[in-house]
């Protein structure tokens, strides 16, 4: 679901409550996690290799707590899949819950940095988050795998330290699918958007926007959600009844929501929906009731029906492991994990520079469950596949099926290099209008 921020000091919108820095600061000390796998460089004091440590750092409380736990149990299900020795180096793994709060989320990586002193940062999974935590991280020298890129500040910080990429993606690419196969596909020529009102919303709108546009659409009415906002009725009551179709990026607690919201209004089946990956993920998609779920559209880069030998793979020690289906969020965790352990494969378990561990980060050329993933050296994210993806039912549950794939999407999606770089920095810091 995302990663962060806006203007060149990355502000952004959307806390959680007014509490005290010395409150959450006390919270995310007392929500620490370990867990033992194994990797590291150098000899310890007893001439045995020493581990490496690895930080990660999640929502694990709060609106995007099942995100993150299928986050998680993705990233543990990779170790286990990819190997957690290496040349006799053990991964330790330290999770801190962020609890979704900026202040937090710093306050657990300056934890892991100077306390535990980890050598690599997974994480995070929240973009005004990633806004907050990636200049300290990335100012240490650590190596830092976003899930989400968001900002031309987040690509710069890349850029100029050397020591930060997204292993997940970015707003315009998936967007950009979903922009043509709307207006090619389906024939919409004026639709109205929602989106959550901070940066990650505003990327992933400004993308679908951008592309629909271009292709000679209109953008009805755009409605923007409080990432706070619990009830939605207010929001789906805004939608025209003229629109011919509705794009929407909700994520969490939201996305259950708007789904079942958007069914009692009365809107399923008059007015078609198409939503961004989290709309109908698996962190989402199990709380929805089928009748409203069954249908939806979304665009993503996974979906769990891929049609693929390791996806077939990974869905199924997943359901074994867990007792569910993976959605997004496990890709993104098992791909993350895949990428950390091959760098470290190529450098025989030495993880005690930064810069070659961060360097053969980015080098990795992987075929994930979600399809081949390269690292762009223009933006330090993802080059993969879109999907358009369909919530079904499969053998009794529901499952996102691919009904199309685009192959090979660059970071920009379907827009000129050029556009897309001026677009992104002016959806960086604030919500595009209509």
């Amino acid at each position: 679901m995302q990663s962060p921020s806006r203007s060149s000091s990355w502000r952004h919108r959307g806390g959680r409550g007014a509490r005290t820095p010395l409150a959450l600061g006390a919270a995310a000390a007392a929500l620490s996690f370990v867990v033992v796998a194994g990797v590291g460089g150098g000899a310890g004091a007893s001439g045995r290799p020493s581990s490496i440590s690895v930080g990660f750092i999640l929502p694990l409380t709060g609106n995007f707590a099942a995100n993150a736990k299928l986050e998680q149990d993705g990233f543990k299900l990779g170790l286990r899949r990819f190997g957690s020795t290496i040349d006799g180096h053990a991964i330790t793994v330290h999770y801190e819950d962020t609890h979704g709060t900026p202040a937090i989320g710093l306050t657990a990586a300056k934890k892991l940095v100077t306390s535990t002193r980890v050598q690599v940062m997974e994480g995070p999974l929240l973009s005004n988050i990633i806004a907050a935590v990636s200049p300290y991280v990335q100012g240490k020298k650590i190596p830092e795998d976003d899930l989400f890129l968001s900002s031309p500040t987040q690509m710069n910080l890349y850029k100029s330290s050397g020591f930060g990429l997204t292993s997940g993606w970015d707003g315009y690419q998936v967007t950009g699918a979903g922009a043509a196969w709307a207006y090619k596909t389906e024939k919409w020529r004026h639709v109205t958007t929602i989106g959550a009102n901070f940066s990650f919303g505003w990327q992933t709108v400004g993308g679908f926007d951008a592309g629909f546009t271009k292709l000679g659409g209109k953008i009805q009415k755009s409605i923007w959600v409080p990432s706070n906002a619990s009830t939605l009725s207010s929001y789906i009551s805004q939608i025209p009844s003229t629109t011919q179709g509705v794009w929407v990026e909700l994520s969490g607690a939201q996305a259950v929501t708007f789904v079942d919201d958007y069914a009692s209004f009365g809107l399923k089946g008059k007015i078609p929906l198409l939503g961004i990956t989290q709309l109908t993920t698996q962190s989402a998609l199990p709380a929805e009731t089928p009748s409203s779920a069954v249908g939806i559209y979304t665009d993503a880069q996974y979906c769990t029906g891929i049609l693929s030998k390791s996806n077939e793979a990974f869905t199924a020690a997943f359901h074994r492991q867990f007792g569910s289906w993976p959605g997004y969020y496990a890709d993104a965790g098992y791909v993350k994990a895949e990428i950390l352990v091959s760098a470290l494969r190529a450098l025989r378990g030495n993880a005690t520079t930064g810069k070659k561990l961060s360097d053969a980060m980015r080098a990795v050329k992987i075929s994930a469950p979600r399809g081949p993933v390269t690292i762009s050296k223009t933006t330090w994210s993802p080059i993969q596949n879109s999907y358009i993806c369909k919530v079904e039912r499969v053998r009794g549950t529901l499952r996102n099926v691919p009904v199309k794939t685009y192959t090979k999407m660059q970071p920009w999606g379907f827009l000129k290099k050029s556009t897309w770089l001026s677009d992104f920095t002016q959806e960086s810091s604030g919500p595009p209008t209509p």
